[in-house]
């Protein structure tokens, strides 16, 4: 007799062997009990979750000599019959090879014939998506308004290549990943019914492999099986599996650190020459990149982690979350341009040396906080006339604050009444450049807008500032409340005092006489107005809307 595989000699019987999909075990159950069962069932997930197990139970719960029950008997000759595969009023279709007009029109014409021996004629066609569109549309009246003694059930990794029309006549169960500690459970009860000794380890090396599949994982443990009978372990899995050894995969970590190129690249190579394939290695280091990044992110506290102790020991602090974010993007466009690529080993190199030369990656924030530290910095930088520079230093405005004393008259704080200078007595130009440093690092759209105006004085606890005739928007905007509050509390807060903002017009037109151009220096007066080009209309118009003057006029 010829060996059968463990996937099929350990395949789900009854609702109770369906591992990992409760909620559909239950709704299916229900339904056959309180006699709910639909016409059409879909069943859509990804492979190896246990849809065309749980169809031909369903069949069997139907069609059972002592049905219909939520537990069918298995002893029966229906039920060994469904079981095997060639019951004749249970036809399993592979959607793939009959997929055209004409199986489907065989399929209309057969629903009318009442089952030969069982209580319905069930129709399980597996693979769906991959019929045309033209037979769904010729099976569309027959899903929706069967026969009685009819149903249809559907299985499906793609549900989402099913036409809508045929979906809505269906019941549709989504099958989920199963997971690990399910995966893990149940290949322990196949070893041990096996006589096979396998550690937990292993097994959960083997569940971590078939990524949310059971029947992959009993693949997998089938072909260990082969490999080694009496006990299996976890070099084991690593050999037949083409797994890279855990030790080069913490070297490679190890020089990412250590920005050491030469050594990645010689591992990678040592990887390659085993026979080891690119895709496998990249899958491996995002496993443990996401490792690190899932730690960096919640520590400990993750549950639903199993960390590996030598990973997070040595490489637990070693990178930001930017990094990793960053280190992952790299890997994962160079795991999608590797899959059918002739260059794998050039890519796969290319990826690593780019993360080997990495630096700290820092987030946006970080960066704009870098940037504004330097521009204010350069800011405060002039240029002595040795040629060095040096920071400005503006001294500190003194204005005189008057103190309310109990025994008598109100004095002026820091001096005699004397003495004291009863408004400020240092450079106020330089005090007004304070505040427009303050006031850029805040909101740059207002010191855009104060840069265009002329700085008069302080006088009374006042700032006087003055635009030109034709610069009325600007102190329009400035007037508004927001604005002027945000003035008045830099200002505040640079020469430590109250100081109220007074914004001004220009009683001589445009003021470009009494205002100095801010590169030249030079009034407007001085510009070369005598040169008939300055005189014409568009140059006027353009002067006008945007407040600019001529300077110089190349011939």
């Amino acid at each position: 007799m010829s060996y059968v595989v463990l996937a099929r000699r350990y395949r789900p019987q009854t609702f109770e062997d369906i591992v990992g999909q409760e909620p559909i075990v239950t709704t299916m159950r229900n339904a056959i009990r309180t006699n709910r069962v639909a016409h059409a069932y879909l069943f859509a997930g990804p492979r190896g979750v246990g849809k065309t197990s749980m169809a031909r139970i369903l069949s069997k719960a139907l069609n059972c000599q002592h049905g219909p029950t939520d537990t069918p008997c298995n002893i029966c000759d229906i039920c060994r019959c469904i079981t095997e595969g060639n019951d004749m009023d249970v036809m399993e279709i592979d959607g793939a090879s009959n997929r055209g007009i004409d199986e489907v029109r065989n399929i209309r014409q057969n629903v009318n014939y009442a089952p030969s021996r069982a209580h319905y004629k069930i129709y399980i066609i597996d693979e769906v998506h991959m019929l045309t569109r033209e037979a769904f549309n010729a099976l569309l009246k027959t899903l929706e308004e069967p026969p009685p003694h009819v149903k249809f059930i559907f299985a499906t990794t793609a549900a989402n290549r099913l036409p809508e029309t045929v979906q809505s006549r269906c019941q549709r169960f989504d099958f989920k990943h199963i997971s690990i500690q399910d995966i893990e459970k149940r290949l322990q009860d196949i070893c041990q019914t096996e006589g096979v000794q396998v550690d937990t380890p292993t097994l959960h090396m083997i569940a971590r492999y078939a990524r949310g599949g059971l029947r992959d994982s009993q693949s997998v443990l089938d072909q260990l099986l082969s490999f080694r009978r009496d006990k299996i372990s976890p070099e084991d899995v690593t050999f037949v599996l083409g797994c890279v050894e855990e030790d080069k995969i913490l070297d490679i970590f190890e020089s990412f650190v250590k920005k050491d190129v030469a050594t990645a690249l010689r591992i990678i190579d040592d990887i390659l020459n085993e026979g080891k394939t690119p895709g496998e290695f990249v899958d491996q280091v995002l496993s443990c990149l996401r490792d690190l990044l899932i730690f960096s992110s919640c520590g400990q506290e993750a549950p639903w982690m199993e960390f590996s102790a030598a990973l997070i020991q040595r490489f637990g602090k070693s990178f930001s979350q930017d990094t990793l974010l960053y280190m992952i993007q790299i890997l994962s466009d160079t795991r999608m341009r590797t899959t059918d690529s002739f260059l794998q080993r050039i890519l796969l190199e290319m990826a690593i040396i780019k993360i080997s030369r990495l630096e700290s990656v820092h987030s946006l924030s970080e960066i704009s906080e870098m940037v504004a530290a330097l521009e204010n910095r350069f800011s405060n930088l002039s240029i002595h006339p040795s040629g060095k520079s040096e920071e400005k230093t503006v001294p500190p405005i003194v204005v005189a604050r008057p103190v309310v004393s109990e025994s008598g008259p109100a004095v002026y704080d820091g001096a005699s009444k004397e003495n004291v200078v009863p408004e400020i007595h240092h450079d106020e130009k330089g005090a007004w450049e304070n505040i427009l440093l303050k006031i850029q690092g805040k909101k740059k759209s207002t010191w855009a807008l104060l840069r265009e105006a002329r700085f008069v004085g302080f006088k009374d606890g006042e700032i006087t500032i003055e635009f030109p005739g034709n610069y009325s928007f600007h102190k329009e905007k400035l007037d508004q409340i927001d604005e002027r509050g945000l003035i008045e509390r830099c200002a505040s807060e640079t020469l430590q005092s109250n100081v109220k903002l007074k914004l001004v017009i220009s009683k001589n037109g445009s003021g470009e006489k009494s205002r100095p151009h801010p590169n030249t220096g030079r009034n407007s007066s001085e510009q070369p107005a005598a040169d008939p080009s300055v005189t014409e209309p568009a140059v006027k118009k353009t002067l006008e809307l945007f407040g600019g003057q001529v300077i110089k006029v190349n011939k």
